[in-house]
């Protein structure tokens, strides 16, 4: 029984850190800077959260047609984090393509004594397929590492952003429980109408 209450115990060390640092970072992302004053508005999909240094997120997001969005990522409680948040915007698309069928048909013939053969025929068709496939919209490596991006999406659209959590500095990809280190994150999300194009009375 001691022994028991001794395991549960050290279990409670590990994950009471990780549980309070959780609820702690509970609506971080009201903390990031935003971009009210340029019209946007906090977006219900923000999205704050407890993360591994060295983990990458993935969170899924739907966007709407001609509405103007800003993305944004900060650590409130790890300043040294800002600037350095690695992501990606990736969109699955579905891709008709062809695909090579081949089925095997079996005729029966009599040889030269009339003894039944049967001769197997192979037969190639082409058959048309639809593959989902990802496709990266935008990645902040490609754009200076930019800690920001701004769209206007041309129709409803499903997303799903990709953040890579960087490691503390000089630090390596945790070996495991005892050595990751805990960070708070916050996703903003924030949108605003786009701008109306062509001529209007």
């Amino acid at each position: 029984m001691k022994r028991l209450f001794t395991n549960l115990f050290l279990v409670a060390l590990v994950i009471a850190p990780s549980a309070l640092l959780s609820q702690n970072c509970r609506n971080i992302v009201k903390y990031c800077d935003h971009a009210k004053r340029d019209g946007f508005l906090r977006n219900g999909q923000s999205l704050s959260g407890a993360f591994a240094q060295g983990d990458t997120a993935e969170i899924v997001i739907v966007v709407y047609k001609n509405m103007e969005y800003r993305m944004s990522l900060c650590s409130p409680t790890h300043d040294q984090l800002d600037g350095k948040f690695e992501f990606k915007i990736v969109e699955q698309i579905t891709k008709p393509a062809w695909k090579e069928v081949i089925t095997y048909e079996t005729e029966t013939e009599y040889d030269d004594y009339g003894e039944e053969l049967e001769v197997r025929t192979e037969k190639k068709s082409r058959r048309r397929v639809y593959n989902k496939v990802d496709v990266v919209r935008y990645d902040n490596k490609k754009d200076e590492d930019a800690q920001e991006f701004i769209f206007i999406s041309d129709k409803t659209r499903k997303l799903t952003i990709k953040v890579f959590i960087p490691l503390p500095e000089g630090g390596e990809e945790s070996q495991g429980l005892e050595a990751e280190t805990y960070a708070c994150v916050g996703l903003l999300i924030e949108h605003q109408p786009g701008p109306t194009t062509g001529f209007s009375r």
